[in-house]
């Protein structure tokens, strides 16, 4: 833990060392007997099972079919027997997710979901519950104990993540809620019919049920896998394009990049950015309509020439004029060599009236020009580049764009990782 932020370290000890308190005192003040030695050894199972089969969420952290477990657990048993599974299965995990999550990441996670269960449970304690039963109240109290421990638990893994990751916890929360959403509103009901069948059936009932959680945890698997594969397939069309010159070999994967750093540096919804994303990296597709030795060429490029090169935004819009998502990704890719003061192409519109996604690509793809070689020159500096990028801010370039920008390359992360042909952002 010696490398993470100073941030995490201090929250990570607040929340381990309320979790060990809450814990422990639950513990102590159980009366525990074979039954209760029982149930935990029977969900504890079940629970660590869960948690060894997380679905990665797109803005970290992960959603497992453990949520279900849990409130089942909450609603059935003391909560000494409910929080020593919860700890147990966030600290003993199998697979290849075992190899992969250090101890410090085990501890929190155990201790974020002790916490998590235990405000759930005073929640619905207040409302002073019956013993678990079917009925309208049970099930109204069950599911504002959902509703608490979800909101509790996806605050805890968000500002850990911006802590670590140095980015806004609530853009990350709100994210990985919209990803994560579907799992839980498709847990919750599985989650009160659990508890049913283990009162009225004990451990034999839990198993009729638990093929349709795994069902649940694969469904949501493809869902995010589906996401992924959508930008590999994008990315590989692109690939496609750049091996007809090595000389732009990366040029829209670093573009991608830059781009969504300065749509960070000014705040953009992470909905958005996400789609930012696609239009950059597909902001060049239409050079795919272009004749390899006009892209090539060594020497001055005749007008008509000229003319095919300046097609290529409104080759690749009808190219991608099928992909929607948070916005018109065609749109955008049309207008990325529109010019602020309207002298740009293809439509020489300015200003406001080009989109901000492509206000932002043109200054990204401008930058990623200058520092790269071509065929024809070598590539300028990151001093000289950002010079450049000044000089023409308020004619080619959106000025207030160029300076968050600025903001952005000259930053510790940035600097690091854009330089050369690296162009990576962590």
């Amino acid at each position: 833990m010696e490398s993470l932020p100073k941030k995490f370290t201090l929250f990570f000890i607040l929340v381990t060392t309320c979790a060990a308190i809450v814990l422990g005192w639950n513990i102590i003040y159980t009366d525990w007997d074979t039954a209760q030695l029982i149930n935990l050894l029977v969900f504890g199972m079940l629970a660590i099972a869960s948690e060894s089969l997380p679905v990665a969420l797109p803005k970290g952290g992960y959603v497992t079919v453990s949520f279900s477990v849990f409130l089942s657990a909450l609603i059935l048993f003391p909560l000494g027997v409910s929080l020593t599974a919860v700890a147990l299965s966030g600290l003993i995990i199998f697979g290849k997710v075992a190899s992969e999550e250090p101890l410090y990441k085990r501890v929190f996670n155990a201790s974020q979901f002790v916490l998590s269960l235990a405000t759930a449970y005073g929640v619905m304690n207040f409302f002073k519950p019956s013993s678990f039963q079917f009925d309208s109240k049970s099930i109204m109290l069950y599911f504002i104990a959902a509703a608490v421990y979800m909101a509790i638990n996806t605050s805890f893994i968000a500002i850990a993540l911006g802590m670590i990751l140095g980015k806004s916890p609530w853009s990350i929360w709100v994210s990985n809620l919209r990803w994560g959403l579907p799992n839980f509103i498709a847990l919750i009901p599985l989650g009160y019919l659990l508890a049913l069948l283990y009162k009225n059936y004990g451990p034999l009932g839990l198993f009729l049920l638990f093929i349709p959680l795994l069902a649940s945890r694969h469904s949501f698997q493809l869902y995010v896998d589906m996401r992924e594969n959508y930008l590999n397939t994008v990315e590989a069309l692109v690939q496609a394009l750049e091996a007809k010159d090595t000389y732009t070999s990366g040029h829209s994967e670093r573009v991608g990049k830059l781009a969504v750093a300065i749509a960070e540096e000014i705040e953009m919804s992470e909905d958005k950015i996400e789609s930012l994303k696609y239009a950059a990296v597909l902001h060049d597709v239409g050079k795919i309509g272009v004749s390899e030795i006009i892209l090539n060429k060594e020497g001055k490029l005749l007008d008509s020439e000229w003319e095919a090169i300046r097609s290529h935004p409104v080759i690749g819009q009808t190219i991608i004029k099928g992909i929607k998502l948070m916005f018109d990704i065609g749109e955008v890719v049309r207008h990325h060599h529109e010019h602020y003061d309207g002298n740009g192409y293809p439509d020489r519109i300015k200003g406001g009236e080009i989109p901000l996604e492509s206000r932002i690509i043109a200054v990204a793809d401008t930058y990623d020009a200058i520092t790269s070689d071509r065929i024809y020159r070598k590539g300028r500096t990151h001093d000289e580049a950002i010079e450049e990028l000044k000089r023409v801010a308020g004619s080619q370039l959106d000025p207030d764009l160029v300076e968050a920008f600025c903001k952005v390359v000259t930053s510790e992360l940035t600097a690091r990782t854009v330089s050369a042909d690296q162009g990576q952002i962590s």
